[in-house]
């Protein structure tokens, strides 16, 4: 390359970084572009994690793909999981996860590795994803009988301007041994703790230029595997939905991470001499800074979003809904009146949005509030076997109390035992009287639950049973509703 060329060339990758950042923090501190000398090659990767179905960011993230790679055709685009679950658009588009799928395949990802939320809609669903999507689906600790069809690889190599990236993909386990999903959609396959396997792919370090390790493990066990392998060069994160401001080298390992919802891009760029790795560097860009659209995917997103049927207006909300609190005060008092229930639960995960406003609730912001369709579910219990239930759940969600219909209730952790003290819409409460306690499915599947029976699936969704609930009332006021302590 010419040396006017090279300038050029710089010069318009300052100008387009500059579009880019445009009101990034004051204090944000950038890596210094220095042109290259004889036998350096720059490899540049665009990251991203934890879309969860924003595809309402994908013109303005396509704009910024198309300019960067008016800098560098060889741009790489990787996504570190979760891609699905979050907008019912894309969720309950049939087939589901369609848009996003085809989204990412118009702007060109060249690697994705599996999330959590993944395997919301099971293997098949899976399946086809992989199938649709023109790039591969990584996971390296999920292992997958020959009897099962699902197409996930452990690791691909990517070649970029004569740079090959060894770039293999883990996924976060919980205590169970399962990532956070319902373990029905796992249930013919295995997997094994990220810190297990990684050694398994050391060998890869012979066969490349650099090591990638695109995780949706989180980030403390992230700095964890940079801590206990050094040898790796580079980790691509997910799942906590940390945006990681200034990237920087843990034990000589570069970690990333971009929060969550397409907000945010991290931009890794790895400079090598003569084939050898001899710097790392990674921008935080901000999505939302991009003044334009790419007008072709803004077409295809326009189409997406033309749902009659999530426009329907179930029910007007008389006042704001606040918080995750009143939200789950609303889908209990649903499930209890549906199943005909004394007393109905809900998991603080199983409601993905913080507040709704004042106004129409629409059938969209039904799949908003609880996107994962999962069945009711009721048992008998004893007034004992409810309370050891709800201290359960409390562990379960991390010492938060789960969300409830039917009863008020407090729970006292003094760090040695926990304590539950229920007080009931109705009557006296009594650990010998036998109660009708209506939970989801993947309540059902995650949490030690004693009973007098094995539970009975009403087969309906706990989003069924909220649209049924607001079709009925018409109005409904949670302001303020608080049931738990």
């Amino acid at each position: 390359m010419n040396k006017k060329k090279l300038l050029l060339l710089l010069a318009l990758s300052a100008i387009v970084l500059c579009l880019v950042l445009h009101n990034q923090p004051k204090d944000r501190v950038e890596p210094v572009e220095t042109p290259m000398a004889a036998g350096e090659t720059e490899v540049n990767i665009l990251t991203v994690n934890d879309m969860h179905s924003a595809i309402d960011q994908f013109p303005k993230f396509a704009a910024m793909v198309d300019s960067l790679r008016a800098i560098d055709p060889d741009l790489l685009l990787f996504s570190a999981g979760d891609n699905r679950t979050g907008n019912p658009v894309n969720d309950q588009y049939r087939p589901t996860n369609y848009p996003m799928i085809a989204l990412m395949n118009q702007v060109g990802f060249d690697a994705n590795t599996v999330g959590n939320h993944e395997w919301d809609g099971g293997i098949e669903a899976l399946q086809n994803d992989i199938e649709r999507a023109r790039f591969p689906f990584l996971c390296a600790n999920v292992f997958v009988p020959d009897t099962v069809k699902l197409d996930v690889k452990p690791y691909v190599l990517v070649e970029s301007k004569g740079i090959k990236l060894a770039v293999v993909g883990m996924i976060e386990l919980r205590a169970d041994g399962f990532p956070g999903a319902h373990p029905a959609n796992m249930n013919k396959v295995q997997f094994k703790r990220a810190d297990k396997v990684l050694s398994n792919y050391q060998f890869l370090k012979n066969q490349s230029n650099a090591f990638v390790l695109l995780s949706h493990c989180g980030l403390e066990d992230d700095l964890e595997l940079a801590q206990a392998n050094p040898w790796m060069d580079v980790i691509i994160g997910g799942h906590t939905h940390t945006l990681i401001e200034h990237p920087s080298e843990t034990n000589g390992v570069l970690v990333t991470q971009s929060g969550s919802g397409l907000r945010f891009a991290t931009l890794v760029k790895l400079r090598f001499k003569d084939g050898e790795l001899m710097e790392k560097q990674a921008i935080v860009l901000n999505v939302n800074n991009v003044k334009k659209e790419n007008a072709s995917i803004r077409e295809m997103v326009d189409g997406f979003n033309d749902a009659p049927e999530l426009k329907e207006t179930l029910a007007t909300a008389v006042n704001k809904f606040a918080n995750r609190e009143e939200l789950g005060c609303m889908v209990t008092d649903a499930i209890r009146e549906v199943s005909g229930a004394d007393f109905a639960f809900q998991n603080t995960g199983g409601l993905r949005i913080d507040y709704l406003k004042k106004g129409p609730i629409t059938v969209k912001d039904v799949y908003t509030i609880d996107p994962f369709g999962n069945e009711i579910v009721v048992y008998q219990m004893t007034g004992h076997q409810l309370k050891r239930f709800i201290a359960n759940t409390y562990k379960k969600n991390g010492g938060f109390p789960s969300y409830v219909s039917g009863m008020t209730y407090e729970v006292n952790d003094n760090g040695k035992d926990i304590r539950v003290f229920v007080t009931p819409d109705k009557g006296n409460f009594s650990t010998k009287n036998i109660y009708k306690v209506a939970i989801n499915s993947y309540m059902a599947s995650t949490v030690n639950i004693e009973s007098l029976d094995e539970g009975q699936s009403l087969y309906m969704t706990t989003e069924e049973a909220l649209i049924e609930f607001l079709r009925k009332y018409k109005t409904v006021d949670y302001q303020g509703v608080s049931r738990t302590r």
